[in-house]
């Protein structure tokens, strides 16, 4: 499907006007005005690149001042920003393969994650997706572990059991959570998954290191690491990732600054997302569909059926357009019908949508 035009919860397909139930703009953010003057202002001030890596004159302000929000949203020491989500991993392991015996990770994982593993040279262990705390348990503790998770699947919006994870860490173990669904969607404040474990995430006994992008709930792009001190030196030491790469383009950085902003203020980002979630959740058990889970995740999935297609097709006949997943998620099923909410979707839409989903 081509799409010739997308104002967040409505979108030109193939010719046609049609409510809109994809992608992964939760919070609608790409499409508030007060981010495109932000960008529009940069733009004028420094055009449209930097031009240069961070090691050369790629380092500009609007970049350092976004890395401080960041930590600062996500009550870390320190934040990295790069040019790309899919790059966020791969620096994280160039940064840590010297320092650990093994990775642990699913066997479903983003694709970031498997691309950037295939490139180490310690032995990667791939776990059943949502066994990740018996998957730990049954290797050496004196084994010191990378251990990847997504708290929010990507596919089926399933959450991961971070407590249960964490409780089976060795002090020497590193979590990387990646957060490229969870940063601004999770959490009160929408500041994650690390602000969702029951324990708290201060209480881990190894590193949390934490990864993500501006490309989903921020409404922006650019890739995020979450962490210590420490640990951003090290990637900014040794990963060619960060080193050969063009920083983040100015007016993406004016607008990220913009989102956070407004993620901060809540009262039309996350508070209504969730309210969303919650009323949908509702709506799809009056008729039958009962959510696979009791939490604030935009994401729905109908499982693999000859007759996923054909829905698609007939809710795009009366103007929704849901998008098929199929070889992205090649690993989980062969064809897959997902859905996700926004913020900016109206009672109306979402009584629409339940009204359609009849299969």
């Amino acid at each position: 499907m081509i799409v010739s035009q997308n104002r967040s919860t409505r979108i030109r397909v193939e010719g046609r006007e049609c409510l809109y139930f994809g992608g992964t703009n939760y919070l609608g953010l790409a499409h508030r005005p007060e981010i495109i003057e932000a960008m529009n202002q940069a733009f004028a001030t420094y055009g449209l690149s930097s031009g240069a890596s961070r090691l050369t004159s790629g380092e500009t302000e609007l970049l350092i001042s976004l890395e401080a929000e960041l930590s600062d949203f996500a009550s870390c020491e320190s934040a990295l920003v790069l040019g790309a989500g899919f790059m966020t991993n791969q620096a994280v392991v160039e940064a840590l393969d010297d320092d650990i015996d093994g990775w642990l990770v699913s066997n479903l994982a983003h694709g970031s994650i498997k691309t950037a593993l295939s490139q180490s040279l310690k032995p990667v262990t791939l776990y059943e997706a949502g066994r990740e705390a018996e998957a730990r348990e049954s290797i050496a503790r004196d084994l010191r572990l990378g251990v990847f998770v997504e708290p929010i699947e990507p596919l089926t919006g399933s959450l991961a059991n971070l407590d249960a994870l964490a409780s089976t860490l060795s002090p020497a173990d590193i979590l990387i959570l990646d957060e490229a669904h969870s940063l601004g969607v999770l959490g009160a404040e929408g500041q994650g998954a690390a602000s969702c474990f029951d324990r708290g995430a201060a209480d881990l006994k190894g590193e949390l290191i934490r990864t993500g992008t501006l490309s989903k709930a921020f409404g922006c792009y650019g890739g995020i690491i979450l962490g210590s001190s420490n640990l951003i030196s090290r990637v900014k030491a040794l990963s060619p990732c960060y080193k050969s790469s063009t920083s983040l383009p100015p007016p993406l950085c004016a607008a990220a600054r913009q989102a956070l902003t407004l993620v901060r203020e809540k009262t039309t980002t996350v508070t209504p997302l969730q309210a969303n979630i919650e009323s949908l959740n509702h709506r799809l058990a009056e008729i039958g569909i009962e959510s696979h889970r009791n939490n604030s995740v935009p994401i729905y999935y109908l499982e693999d059926s000859p007759s996923v297609a054909r829905l698609r097709d007939e809710l795009l006949d009366r103007g929704i357009y849901i998008p098929l997943v199929t070889s992205y998620f090649a690993d989980y099923c062969h064809i897959g019908l997902r859905w996700t909410i926004q913020a900016g979707h109206s009672e109306d839409d979402l009584d629409f949508l339940v009204s359609q989903l009849i299969i």
